[in-house]
C-alpha cells in the first residue's frame, strides 16, 4: 500500500461514525468517536494521544479563517431568525397567505407554498406553516398525514437549494473543503450554484407536492387515510397517537406588538440583496468583470457575513425603532436565536475534522485504488447518490451524511474524472432521503410534531413518495453521469414522476365538487 494511505484502516473513522449513529442515533458523539478512533491510529494507537489530537483536529479545523466566517454566518442567521421570530413577522405573513383560501385544495396548495416561503430554515419553516396551516388544513378535511408530508417535503429541500438558507454555509463549507484537497481552485459557491439543476431527488420531491395536491393523486397509505379524512371526517386515524406540538414557543412575540408581515421580508430582503452586492462587489463585478466571473473570484464567506450582519441590523432597527420593543427583550431573542443554530454548528465543526482525520489517513487515496475498474466516472452519481440515500436514512440526519461521504466520494469523483458538480448534487440531494422519511430524522418527527399526526403513520405514508422520486432520480444521475444535461434529464424525471403517480393513485369515489374543489362544510 502507498505509504500515503492506511489502506483499510482508513476507513474506521467514517464507518464507525456510521454504525455508532445507527444503534445510539447520537450524532455528535458518533462523529467525535470516528475522529478520536482516526486520529489515535494516526499517534501510534496511543487513545490517550489520540484524544489529545482529536480536540487538535477540531480546533485546527474550527479557527481556518473560511471556516470561522461560516460559522459566524450561522450565529448570524440564528440571530436573525431569533428577532424575526420576536417580531411575529412570520406568522403576520402567514395569515396574509390564508386569508383567502375557501377550498379543500387551496388549503393544500397554500400549505406547499408557505412551507417554501420561509426558506431560510429547514425547522422554521415546519414549525410556522405547521403551527398556522393545521387549523385551516382540518377544516377542509386534510388529513394529517398528507399536512405532515407536505411539511416534510417542502422544507428541507427547499432550504438546501436556497442561496440564503441556514444550510448554504454548512454546504459550501463541505464543498471549500474538498475544493482544497483535491487542489481545484474553484469558487464553492459558484461550484453549488451549478449542483442546483442536478439536485434531482429534491427538485423531484419538491414537484411531487404539486403534482400530488394540483392533480388530486395519491397512492399507497396515503390514500387510504385521504379516504378516511374526506368521508368520515377524521384527519387522524382511530389508533393514531400524535405528536403534539410544543406547548410554548421559547420566543413569544410582546402583547403590545401588532406583527407586520414586512418585518419577516424586510430582513430577507435585505439578506438576499447585500448577498447579490456583496458577491459581485468582493469579486471585482464593479472593476469591469463579467457576472460569472465576479461570482467565481467573489469572497463568499466574507459576502454571506456581511449580508448576514446587515440583516441582523434591519430587524433590530425594526424591533427597537418601530415595533418598540425593550433592548432586553431582543437580546434574549437573539440568545434564543443562537441556541437554534447550535445544533448545526456542532455538527458542521466535527464533519470538517472527521474529513480531516480521513484525509490525513489517506482514505482517499484507497478507495480510488480499490475503486479502479469497477467504478466508472458515468457511474459514479448514481453510486454516490445510492450510498447518501442508504446512510442518510440508517442514521436519520442529512448533515452527517454530508460530512461521511464528501471525503470519500469528492476525492474519487476527481481522481476519475467524473464532473464535480453531478457528484456534489448527488451528495445533497441523496442525503435528504434519510432526513425526509427515516423514522429517526429530526425534520421527521418535527413534522409529524407540528402536524399533530401520528408519527408511525407519517413515516409510513411518506415513504412510498420518497421511494418513487428516489428511484427516479437514480436513474437521472445514470444519464448525467454519461453526460446528459439536467436540462434535457430533469424534464424527463418529472414526466416520469408524474406518469408513475397517476397509474399508482387510487382515484377516490368522493366527488371533487363537493369535497376537494369546495368548501368544506
Amino acid at each position: 500500500m502507498a505509504p500515503e494511505t492506511y489502506g483499510l484502516i482508513s476507513l474506521f473513522p467514517a464507518m464507525l461514525a456510521i454504525v455508532l449513529t445507527l444503534f445510539t442515533r447520537q450524532v455528535l458523539l458518533s462523529l467525535f468517536a470516528g475522529i478520536w478512533i482516526g486520529a489515535t491510529v494516526l499517534v501510534g494507537w496511543n487513545p490517550a494521544a489520540g484524544a489529545a489530537r482529536s480536540l487538535q483536529f477540531v480546533v485546527d479545523n474550527v479557527t481556518e479563517p473560511f471556516n470561522v466566517k461560516l460559522l459566524l454566518f450561522t450565529f448570524l442567521i440564528g440571530a436573525m431568525l431569533g428577532m424575526i421570530f420576536l417580531s411575529g413577522g412570520m406568522n403576520a405573513l402567514a395569515s396574509q397567505m390564508v386569508k383567502r383560501i375557501r377550498t379543500r385544495r387551496q388549503a393544500a396548495l397554500g400549505t406547499s407554498l408557505l412551507g417554501m416561503t420561509i426558506f431560510v430554515d429547514s425547522y422554521a419553516s415546519t414549525m410556522i406553516t405547521g403551527s398556522v396551516m393545521r387549523p385551516i388544513t382540518d377544516k377542509f378535511d386534510i388529513s394529517r398525514e398528507k399536512l405532515a408530508y407536505i411539511l416534510d417535503s417542502t422544507t428541507a429541500p427547499t432550504a438546501s437549494i436556497s442561496v440564503v438558507s441556514t444550510w448554504l454555509g454548512f454546504e459550501v463549507g463541505l464543498i471549500a473543503e474538498q475544493l482544497t484537497t483535491i487542489g481545484v481552485d474553484r469558487s464553492a459557491f459558484l461550484l453549488f450554484l451549478e449542483s442546483i439543476p442536478y439536485r434531482f431527488y429534491s427538485l423531484l420531491a419538491l414537484a411531487m407536492v404539486f403534482i400530488v395536491v394540483i392533480a388530486d393523486l395519491d397512492f399507497g397509505p396515503m390514500a387510504e387515510a385521504e379516504r378516511r379524512a374526506r368521508e368520515e371526517g377524521k384527519v387522524l386515524g382511530d389508533n393514531a397517537d400524535p405528536l403534539m406540538e410544543t406547548q410554548e414557543d421559547d420566543i413569544v412575540t410582546p402583547d403590545h406588538v401588532e406583527p407586520r408581515w414586512w418585518y419577516f421580508a424586510a430582513p430577507i430582503i435585505a439578506l438576499v440583496g447585500v448577498t447579490g452586492f456583496s458577491l459581485y462587489y468582493s469579486g471585482g463585478g464593479f472593476a469591469g468583470r463579467g457576472l460569472t466571473d465576479a461570482l467565481s473570484n467573489a469572497a463568499t464567506a466574507d459576502a454571506i457575513v456581511w449580508a448576514s450582519f446587515s440583516a441582523c441590523l434591519v430587524i433590530l432597527t425594526i424591533l427597537v425603532g418601530h415595533a418598540r420593543i425593550a433592548v432586553d427583550e431582543v437580546s434574549d431573542a437573539i440568545f434564543e436565536g443562537f441556541k437554534m443554530v447550535m445544533f448545526p454548528v456542532a455538527v458542521l465543526s466535527l464533519a470538517w475534522s472527521i474529513g480531516a482525520v480521513s484525509q490525513a489517513l489517506g482514505v482517499g487515496p484507497y478507495v480510488i485504488a480499490i475503486s479502479e475498474g469497477i467504478i466508472t466516472a458515468g457511474m459514479l452519481p448514481a453510486v454516490i447518490f445510492v450510498s447518501a440515500v442508504i446512510i442518510s436514512f440508517s442514521i436519520g440526519t442529512s448533515w452527517g451524511t454530508m460530512g461521511i461521504l464528501f471525503p470519500v466520494a469528492i476525492p474519487l469523483g476527481h481522481a476519475l474524472g467524473a464532473p464535480l458538480a453531478p457528484a456534489i448534487a448527488a451528495i445533497l440531494t441523496g442525503a435528504l432521503f434519510g432526513d425526509h422519511c427515516s423514522p429517526i430524522s429530526d425534520t421527521t418527527v418535527m413534522s409529524s410534531m407540528f402536524a399533530a399526526s401520528d408519527h408511525v403513520d407519517h413515516v409510513n405514508t411518506q415513504i412510498p413518495y420518497a421511494v418513487l422520486a428516489g428511484i427516479v432520480a437514480t436513474g437521472l444521475f445514470l444519464m448525467a453521469g454519461y453526460g446528459v444535461p439536467a436540462y434535457i434529464a430533469l424534464p424527463i424525471g418529472l414526466a416520469a414522476v408524474g406518469s408513475v403517480t397517476y397509474l399508482l393513485s387510487e382515484q377516490l369515489s368522493v366527488e371533487v365538487p363537493s369535497s376537494y374543489g369546495s368548501k368544506a362544510d
